[in-house]
């Protein structure tokens, strides 16, 4: 039994990193989109992947949940990196 569900989960495994390597691959707005979408709908699959107390689905389900975490940190990058936050600017003193 253990080998069919590697053989099942194999595949969605490539199919995940090709749609990761889609979303990240966009540009601008889409990107952000994008990347924010397909994130929080592999974080939804981790944590629904939690449930069952299978070791081999929590263990998938936590690795769903990171690149999860790691598309929706790039959906929600700045698009014009020009103005930084945490710059300091001196004001002149009178």
């Amino acid at each position: 039994m253990l080998y069919v569900k590697y053989l099942i989960l194999l595949p969605c495994f490539a199919l995940i990193f090709q749609m990761y390597s889609y979303a990240v691959s966009r540009q601008g707005e889409e990107k952000q989109r994008v990347c924010r979408g397909y994130g929080i709908l592999l974080f939804s699959l981790g944590i629904v992947s939690l449930v069952s107390r299978d070791f081999f689905f929590v263990s998938s389900g936590f690795i769903l949940m990171m690149i999860g975490f790691r598309l929706i940190a790039h959906g929600l990058d700045r698009l014009d990196k020009k103005v930084f936050i945490d710059s300091y600017y001196e004001t002149p003193r009178d």
